[in-house]
C-alpha cells in the first residue's frame, strides 16, 4: 500500500512537473511553430486606410517621406496593368510638376514590423515597376530606384535603417504604356525576434517637372512564424473565483460603429439647388481656359438615393486648346465637431465623357476631396492636402455604369473646417467634356476613438524624415495652421532643430457621444420660416441652431427641412 501511494505521488509530481514545463515553454515570447507568412495584407486585398501626410496605405502598413519640394501620392492602384495578383497594388508617387527645382534624394516607401526567431532564415519577395511621365531615355539610366531593409529592434523610424539594398529594376516605364511587373526575392538570417521590414522608392537628382509612380503589390516575408501561447486541451476544472490562465491575452471590445447623425447639409441634394449648386455649398473653379457647370441632375442612372444629385461639367468644347489642371468642386463649412475626434467621410459618384478617349491617359479625369481651416477658400488653393478617389473607371456620357463608393476616416483638426470634392481635369486637351456625378455625401462621428496629445508647451523640434504633413497629422492640426502660425513663405522647406508652435489644445480629445433624441425639438420648416423667427418660437438662439444642425448659411433653409433645436 505504501509503495502504491509513493509511485501514485510520483507520477503526480511528473504530471506537475510536465505541466510547469508546458507553461513555461508557453511564455510571453510564444514559439516557433513552422514556416508561414508573415506580413499582413502583403498583396493589398486587405484594404486601404488613409493616412494623412500620406494618402491611401496599404491597411496593416505605415508609410513615410522625407519632405521638400516634392508632392507625395499613396494610392490603392486598381490598373490591371499594374497589379501583380488580385485587384490592388500600392502606388507611391513622387512628383515636382508644379515646382521649378527640387532637392535631391527624395525617398517615400512603407513598412511594417513582424515578429521572427532570432537565427532563423527568411525569404522576401516583391513585385513591382517603376512608371515615369514621358521618360527620357538620354538622361541617368539609375535616376529612380526601389530599395528595402529594415531595423533589427522592430523600430520604425525609416532613418534608423542602415543596411539599405536596391531591387534589380533598372526598367522605367511610360506612365501610360507599363511593361509588366518585375519580381525580386532575396534570403536573409533575422537578427532579432523583432524586426520592422521597409520598402522606399528614392528619386535620385532634383529634377523638376518629374513624375515617378512606383507600384508594389505581392510583399511577402516566409519563415519561421511565432505563436501565441495556447493552453492545451484537457479537462475543465472549476476553480472558485476567477481562473488566471499565464499568456492568455483578453481582447479588446470591437470598437463602435461610424454612424449618427450627418454633419454636412443636403449631402444627398434633395435638398435643393442655388445656381445649379445644392443647397448648403458653394461651387468653385480655377478658370482658365475652360467651361464649367453645375447643375441639378436628376437622371435616375447617375443618383444614388432620391431624385437628385450634384453634376460638376468641365468642358473644352469649341477650344483648340485649353489649360491643364482644370478644377470644378463644391465645398460647405461644417462646424460641431470635436478637435482631434475620428470622423468618417463617404460619397457615392462617377465620372462620365462625352466620346470614348480610352486610348488616351488611363488617369486623365480624377476625382479629389480635402478639408482645410473654416476660413480657406478652395478656389485660392488653401486646400493643401487634396487626396484622389480611387474611381478610375470613365464611363461614355450617355451610358454610364454603378456609381462608385469611397469612404475614409480622418482626424479633424479643429472644430469648424471645410470639406471640399472637387473634379479634376488633368491635361489641355481640346473638345472634351467630363461630367462629375456625386451624391450622398455623408460626414459622421466615430464615437469613443481618442484624438491626438500636443507637445509639451505647444512646441516641437524638427526631427530628421520630418515633413510639416507629418506633424500636422502628428498633433491633429493642418498644414496650412502650422505655415501660418510659424510664418513659413514655404511649408516644404524645415531644417533639423527647428522649432515650431503647433497650434492644438493639449490632453486627450475624445468625441463625445450625440445627444439623446429627446433633447431635440424638432421642427419641420414651413413656408415662412426663418432661422431668427424659430430661434425667437424656441427660446433658442440663431448660433445654438445653426451648429447644431451644421447650418453654414442661416439664410438658407427649406420646405420640409427637419431642425434639431435644444436650449442654448
Amino acid at each position: 500500500m505504501k509503495r502504491r501511494n509513493r509511485q501514485q505521488r510520483l507520477v503526480g509530481t511528473a504530471l506537475v512537473l510536465a505541466l510547469l514545463a508546458s507553461l513555461t515553454l508557453m511564455g510571453a515570447s510564444g514559439l516557433a511553430v513552422g514556416d508561414q507568412e508573415l506580413l499582413t495584407n502583403g498583396d493589398f486585398e486587405g484594404g486601404f486606410t488613409y493616412v494623412p501626410g500620406c494618402g491611401m496605405v496599404g491597411t496593416g502598413w505605415g508609410c513615410f517621406t522625407n519632405g521638400g519640394t516634392v508632392d507625395y501620392g499613396f494610392y490603392d492602384d486598381q490598373w490591371r496593368p499594374v497589379v501583380a495578383n488580385g485587384a490592388h497594388s500600392q502606388l507611391i508617387e513622387l512628383s515636382t510638376m508644379q515646382y521649378a527645382a527640387s532637392e535631391a534624394d527624395r525617398y517615400a516607401g512603407i513598412y511594417q514590423t513582424v515578429k521572427t526567431v532570432k537565427g532563423k532564415g527568411y525569404e522576401l519577395k516583391v513585385s513591382g515597376l517603376m512608371r515615369e511621365r514621358d521618360p527620357n531615355s538620354a538622361e541617368d539610366a539609375f535616376r529612380y530606384r526601389v530599395q528595402w531593409g529594415y531595423t533589427s529592434d522592430g523600430a520604425t523610424d525609416w532613418t534608423r535603417v542602415s543596411n539599405w539594398a536596391e531591387l534589380p529594376w533598372d526598367k522605367i516605364d511610360n506612365r501610360t504604356s507599363p511593361s509588366g511587373l518585375g519580381a525580386f526575392s532575396t534570403k536573409f538570417t533575422a537578427p532579432s525576434d523583432k524586426i520592422t521590414l521597409f520598402v522606399r522608392v528614392w528619386k535620385k537628382w532634383g529634377t523638376a517637372y518629374k513624375e515617378l509612380d512606383v507600384n508594389l503589390d505581392a510583399i511577402s516575408l516566409f519563415g519561421m512564424a511565432v505563436k501565441q501561447p495556447v493552453v492545451p486541451a484537457g479537462p475543465v476544472v472549476v476553480l472558485p473565483g476567477p481562473v488566471v490562465i499565464p499568456g492568455a491575452v483578453a481582447l479588446p471590445p470591437a470598437p463602435a460603429a461610424c454612424g449618427g447623425a450627418n454633419y454636412i447639409a443636403n449631402g444627398n441634394f434633395e435638398g435643393g439647388f442655388v445656381g445649379g449648386v445644392g443647397k448648403g455649398w458653394t461651387g468653385f473653379t480655377n478658370g482658365g481656359r475652360a467651361s464649367y457647370g453645375f447643375y441639378d441632375e436628376m437622371w435616375p442612372k447617375v443618383i444614388k438615393d432620391g431624385a437628385h444629385g450634384q453634376l460638376i461639367e468641365i468642358g473644352t468644347l469649341g477650344l483648340a486648346a485649353s489649360d491643364p489642371n482644370r478644377f470644378a468642386g463644391i465645398y460647405q463649412v461644417v462646424g460641431g465637431l470635436a478637435k482631434g475626434g475620428a470622423y468618417e467621410f463617404s460619397l457615392y459618384g462617377m465620372l462620365r465623357e462625352r466620346i470614348d478617349h480610352s486610348d488616351e491617359d488611363a488617369f486623365r479625369y480624377r476625382v479629389q476631396w480635402g478639408y482645410a481651416a473654416a476660413d480657406a477658400d478652395p478656389s485660392e488653393g488653401d486646400i493643401t492636402n487634396w487626396v484622389e478617389l480611387p474611381w478610375d473607371k470613365i464611363y461614355l456620357r450617355t451610358a454610364p455604369g454603378d456609381l462608385s463608393f469611397y469612404s475614409v476616416k480622418f482626424q479633424a483638426p479643429s472644430g469648424k473646417i471645410v470639406m471640399a470634392v472637387r473634379a479634376w481635369k488633368k491635361w489641355g486637351t481640346a473638345d472634351r467634356e467630363l461630367d462629375v456625378n456625386l451624391d450622398a455625401i455623408k460626414l459622421v462621428s466615430c464615437p469613443g476613438r481618442p484624438g491626438p496629445t500636443c507637445p509639451t508647451s505647444g512646441v516641437y523640434v524638427v526631427v530628421k524624415g520630418d515633413s510639416l504633413a507629418k506633424i500636422a497629422a502628428r498633433y491633429g492640426t493642418t498644414v496650412a495652421a502650422l505655415a501660418e502660425a510659424n510664418h513659413l513663405a514655404n511649408p516644404n522647406i524645415l531644417y533639423v532643430g527647428q522649432k515650431l508652435s503647433v497650434p492644438c489644445d493639449g490632453g486627450a480629445i475624445v468625441i463625445p457621444p450625440p445627444p439623446p433624441a429627446q433633447e431635440c425639438i424638432w421642427h419641420t420648416v414651413v413656408p415662412g420660416d426663418t432661422v431668427s423667427g424659430l430661434a425667437v418660437k424656441y427660446n433658442s438662439t440663431v448660433a445654438a441652431i445653426m451648429e447644431r444642425n451644421q447650418l453654414a448659411n442661416p439664410n438658407l433653409i427649406y420646405v420640409g427641412q427637419k431642425l434639431c433645436i435644444i436650449d442654448p
